[in-house]
């Protein structure tokens, strides 16, 4: 595909140049890479595009309608690409975002407003909350999470950074009930849970043979943010 447009974009300069020669010079080639590349063209299309003499070309019936086609449709590329180049420098409109409270306000956010900064016609909309939220209905552009992602026909997801959490415990708490030696020593202690919409997430970690270990805490408290 990449030959035939390039074979395409060689042709319709030879025919705006005037010639072979000074498409050649345009294109920054060699007559002759130019004569090679229009008769390879000519050899898949199964038909000539130029009549030739030893001192010019001319188009043929067929060449002169393909041009009139390639032209437009080079054309087209062109203006395509420099709306993409254009959109690249201006960034505008409403961007909604739905984010974690914890990642979001430290990560995401300062990240958001310095792009924000950089693109005055960009408007930020900002949720910030835990809770799964659904990317149609809610008119989101964009929802960040955390954890593993439900499965889903009609998103696309992309991992943009990763995080490790620890367990740590109040002196104060260790001098009373002591330190858990083992993990699953901690279903036994008094925890602060993490739960919303009455559920309370487990405790996931990560052991020596590639599986996770889930410890379901029972605890008097339960908070709905990290």
């Amino acid at each position: 595909m990449n030959d035939d447009l390039a074979g395409i974009a060689v042709f319709v300069e030879a025919v705006n140049s005037g010639g072979f020669s000074a498409a050649a010079a345009r294109l920054n080639l060699s007559r002759s890479a130019v004569g090679k590349t229009v008769a390879k063209l000519e050899a898949r299309l199964g038909v000539l595009l130029f009549h030739r003499t030893t001192r010019s070309q001319s188009l043929t019936e067929d060449g002169q309608l393909f041009y009139e086609r390639c032209s437009r449709a080079l054309e087209e590329i062109r203006t395509g690409k420099s709306m993409i180049d254009s959109g690249r420098k201006s960034v505008s409109g409403r961007l909604r975002v739905s984010m974690p409270v914890l990642f979001g306000r430290s990560c995401v956010a300062p990240v958001l407003a310095n792009l924000a900064l950089h693109h005055p016609e960009l408007a930020l909309e900002l949720d910030f909350n835990d809770r799964l939220v659904n990317v149609q209905e809610d008119d989101f552009d964009l929802v960040i999470r955390n954890g593993p992602l439900e499965s889903s026909t009609s998103l696309l997801a992309r991992r943009i950074a990763s995080y490790s959490m620890t367990v740590c415990a109040a002196p104060s708490y260790v001098e009373t009930r002591g330190a858990p030696r083992t993990v699953d020593e901690i279903a036994g202690h008094d925890v602060i849970a993490y739960g919303r919409s009455g559920r309370i997430y487990g405790w996931r970690f990560p052991m020596n043979d590639a599986h996770q270990r889930v410890i379901q805490p029972t605890s008097r408290l339960c908070f709905n943010d990290l």
